[in-house]
Parts: structure tokens; sequence; C-alpha cells
């Protein structure tokens, strides 16, 4: 039952992208999809960033399968925002990318001495397609402690 709806949702993606495909040939855009989100400076499994303070100056990738396919570095307010064609795009889609940070969360409280990296996997709506572009979002950055 998993395996249709994944399948489901690999052709609704693959759908989009003609019609964005269609659209860009017409108005001369690329699709893109365009992460955003705030990186908490804490530990913990789905960190509250309303209640956690941000991590200025982190490094976040997106990677899929293992690979880092994008990047970015948090702003002062621990925000980010990286963007990807179409074409690399389709794994984020279908829940084959997480977003992760390595900096060591001491370098935003120097109590936070864990070694580890924060994870989130995305969410957002497909039906969100304004001009091209695909908006996603960091589902809930959680602690992952690094074994020795």
């Amino acid at each position: 039952m998993a395996s249709k709806a994944l399948l489901l949702l690999a052709a609704a993606v693959v759908a989009a992208a003609c019609v964005v495909g269609a659209a860009d040939a017409k108005f001369g855009r690329l699709g893109r999809l365009v992460i955003t989100g705030v990186v908490p400076c804490n530990t913990g499994s789905l960190i509250d960033i309303a209640t956690s303070p941000a991590f200025p100056n982190a490094d976040v990738e997106l990677r899929c399968a293992g690979k880092v396919v994008a990047g970015a570095t948090t702003n002062t307010n621990g925000t980010f925002s990286m963007e990807l064609d179409m074409t690399n795009a389709l794994a984020a889609f279908i829940g084959g990318c997480t977003l992760v940070v390595d900096t060591p969360l001491i370098k935003c409280n120097a109590d936070l001495t864990d070694v580890g990296s924060l994870v989130s996997y995305l969410q957002g709506p497909l039906t969100r397609l304004l001009g091209g572009i695909f908006h996603l979002f960091p589902a809930g950055f959680s602690f992952h402690a690094r074994r020795a």
C-alpha cells in the first residue's frame, strides 16, 4: 500500500515537472524547488523552533541518498534558503532527502557540548506551485548524537 502511494506521489511530481517544463518553455523560466527554514540551537527530538534559540552561521546541507545536492548557511536569525532546479529535486519530493546540520552546537551555545547532527525530513504541499516554484520546509529538526 505504501509503495502504491509513493508511486502515485512520484507520478504526480513528474506530471507537475512536465507542466513546469511546458511553462518554462513558454515563459523562459526554470521550475525550481525552494527550501526555507530556521535551524534551532538545541538538542532533542522534533525541536520546537518557537521555544529554542536560533542557530546563526550553521551550514545546512540537503542530502539525497547520502549525496550533498544543495547547501546554505543560516543568517544571524538562524534562517536559511536554498534552491534546486526540478531535475535535481525529484528525490526531495519522494522522501529521499534530509536536511543535515553538522556544525557543532557548541558554536551557538557553549553549554551544548554533545557531538552530532541536527536532521530534518522535508514537508510541504505539492499543490503550492507558484510561478514554477515549489516550496518545502523542514518537518522538524531532531538531534542525532554521533557514536564514538
